[in-house]
C-alpha cells in the first residue's frame, strides 16, 4: 500500500504546472512589433521592429537579454527566433550615465544610422567607455550607440589602482608603471584639486554618514611592492596625499617586496590594508583563483593571520579593515568570511567608479596602466 502512495504522488508531481526558465532553443531573435523591454516590473526601454537580438534564456512568457550589465526581459509573444550566430554579450561597463529623455540607440556611431530602440528617461544605465561622440552599449545583444550628448555621465568616486613603480620599465607588463608618469598623474590631481581619503572615510560616504568634497579620489596600491615606499611615497608625501597599501602579508620582507620598517615609516602617509596572507594564488587547472574555493573557514584563517601581521607592525593603527580580492575575485563564502574577519569594505578590479548605493563588498577601482596619457587618466577620474 505504502508502494502504491509513493508511486501516485510521484506521478502527480509531473503533472504539476510550475514556473519553469528553459534554455533557449536559439539564441538569436528578430523583433516583430516595437516592444517594451522590462527590468522586473519597470519599463525601461524599447527595443525597435525588425532589429535582432541575443537573448540568455527564455521562460513561458519572457525572453530575457543585457541592456549594458542589467539583465532584462521582453514578450516572447512580439519575437520570433531566428538562424543565425549569437553576438557576444560580455563587455566592461566602466561609465554610469543618467537618461533625461527617450535616449535613442543607433546602429552605428551616426545618429543617421538606424536605430535600435531607446532608453526611458531617468534610468541608470552602464555602458563602455566613451569613442568619439558616442558610449557603446550592450544593446539586447547588439552592440548599439548613445550620442554623449543625450546622457549625463554621472562621477562617483575614483578608486585608482597601481601596483609595481619603476624608473625605467623593461618587458611589456602594463601593470607596471614608470614612476615619471605617476609623479605627473600626482602633480595633475594636486593642479586640480583633487582630495585624497581613505578606505574608511569611503564606507562611511557609501553609509551616508559623512559628506566628501566633490573631487575626492582613494589612492590603492595592491601587493606591497618596495616600490610603494621607494619611489610612490616620497611624491605621495611631497603633494601631502594619503594613499592605502594592501599587502600580501606573507611576503613581507621578501625581496621586491616592503620591510616592516619601511611599512613603520610610511605609515603617516600610507594606510596598510588586507590582500590576504598567502592565498594570493591562481589555480591554472581549474581556472579559479584561491579565494574562490577555498574553504571558509580557512579563508577566515588566512585573513585573519594577515590582519595580525600588520597589526603587530603598525601597533597605533586602527585595525585592518578593507581588502582587497586577489584578480578581483571571491564567491559568497570568501565574503562571508571577509566580513567575520573584520572586513568593512573589500575591492575588484572591476573598472568603474563607485557610487553610493553600492556593495561596500564589490567595490569597483579604475586599473592605472603604463600606456594611459594624462587624459586617459583625467577621463578615469570623471568615470568616462
Amino acid at each position: 500500500m505504502k508502494k502504491l502512495l509513493l508511486v501516485a504522488v510521484l506521478l502527480c508531481s509531473l503533472f504539476i504546472s510550475t514556473p519553469t526558465t528553459e534554455a533557449a532553443t536559439t539564441s538569436v531573435i528578430k523583433i516583430a512589433a516595437t516592444t517594451p523591454v522590462f527590468k522586473d516590473t519597470e519599463k525601461i526601454a524599447v527595443f525597435s521592429k525588425g532589429t535582432i537580438h541575443t537573448i540568455t534564456k527564455s521562460d513561458q512568457r519572457f525572453h530575457y537579454t543585457k541592456i549594458g550589465d542589467l539583465e532584462v526581459k521582453f514578450s516572447k509573444q512580439k519575437a520570433k527566433m531566428i538562424h543565425q550566430d549569437a553576438d557576444q554579450l560580455k563587455s566592461a561597463n566602466p561609465v554610469r550615465l543618467l537618461t533625461k529623455k527617450h535616449v535613442k540607440i543607433y546602429s552605428n556611431r551616426n545618429i543617421k544610422s538606424t536605430e535600435l530602440g531607446h532608453i526611458q528617461p531617468k534610468q541608470v544605465i552602464y555602458t563602455q567607455r566613451l569613442r568619439g561622440d558616442y558610449y557603446p552599449i550592450v544593446f539586447g545583444g547588439k552592440t548599439g550607440y548613445i550620442y554623449r550628448k543625450d546622457v549625463e555621465v554621472q562621477k562617483g568616486i575614483p578608486v585608482l589602482m597601481y601596483h609595481d613603480l619603476v624608473k625605467k620599465k623593461e618587458g611589456t607588463n602594463v601593470s607596471i608603471l614608470e614612476v615619471d608618469k605617476f609623479k605627473s598623474q600626482m602633480a595633475y590631481l594636486k593642479k586640480n584639486n583633487w582630495h585624497t581619503i581613505s578606505t574608511d572615510d569611503l564606507t562611511l560616504w557609501l553609509q551616508k554618514k559623512i559628506k566628501l568634497p566633490e573631487k575626492s579620489v582613494l589612492i590603492t596600491f595592491d601587493d606591497g611592492y618596495s616600490s610603494t615606499a621607494d619611489l610612490a611615497y616620497p611624491i605621495l608625501k611631497s603633494h601631502r596625499f594619503k594613499a592605502t597599501a594592501f599587502l600580501i602579508a606573507s611576503r613581507i620582507e621578501r625581496p621586491g617586496y616592503l620591510t616592516e620598517e619601511q611599512i613603520r615609516s610610511t605609515q603617516d602617509v600610507i594606510s596598510y590594508q588586507n590582500h590576504t596572507y598567502d592565498l594570493h594564488g591562481f589555480n591554472s587547472m581549474t581556472g579559479l583563483a584561491l579565494l574562490e574555493y577555498t574553504p571558509r573557514s580557512a579563508i577566515y584563517t588566512d585573513l585573519t593571520m594577515a590582519n595580525q601581521k600588520i597589526g603587530s607592525i603598525l601597533p597605533e593603527q586602527p585595525p585592518v579593515s578593507a581588502l582587497a580580492y586577489p584578480y578581483g575575485l571571491r564567491n559568497t563564502e570568501a565574503i562571508r568570511a571577509s566580513k567575520v574577519a573584520g572586513m568593512k569594505s573589500a575591492y575588484t578590479i572591476t573598472e568603474g567608479n563607485v557610487f553610493q548605493g553600492d556593495s561596500p563588498f564589490h567595490l569597483k577601482r579604475q586599473r592605472v596602466h603604463s600606456g594611459m596619457s594624462i587624459s586617459d587618466f583625467e577621463r578615469r577620474l570623471l568615470g568616462q
